[in-house]
């Protein structure tokens, strides 16, 4: 069976930052992990102690992205910043499972 893919004609853009907020328009796929990490390194690298992602419109995420996300909540302590994360009850279990949860900031929505 082949993977899902979330880039449809007319679809929007996977991801958009306003604010500083950082927000998954559509669901977390493979095909559009490596341009997530490269925002996130963007902000990242902006000053000031936290970074926020809304992943309220996420239903799914897959091991790729929560790998990438591990891998960002490392990085972010690292840095000494903390990640504020806001998600919906449909992938909010996922933190809790993976053992996440206990390292970030996390609001379900």
């Amino acid at each position: 069976m082949a993977a899902k893919r979330n880039d449809a004609a007319g679809a929007k853009e996977p991801f958009s930052v306003e604010d500083g907020v950082l927000r998954a328009n559509a669901d977390l796929y493979w095909n559009h992990l490596e341009e997530f990490e490269a925002v996130c390194a963007r902000l990242l690298a902006e000053p000031g102690g936290e970074m926020a992602i809304d992943l309220t419109d996420v239903n799914f995420i897959s091991s790729s992205f929560l790998g990438s996300l591990n891998s960002l909540l490392l990085r972010a302590g690292r840095m000494r910043k903390r990640v504020v994360l806001t998600v919906g009850q449909d992938v909010g279990w996922l933190f809790e499972i993976t053992g996440s949860r206990r390292n970030l900031d996390m609001r379900v929505v």
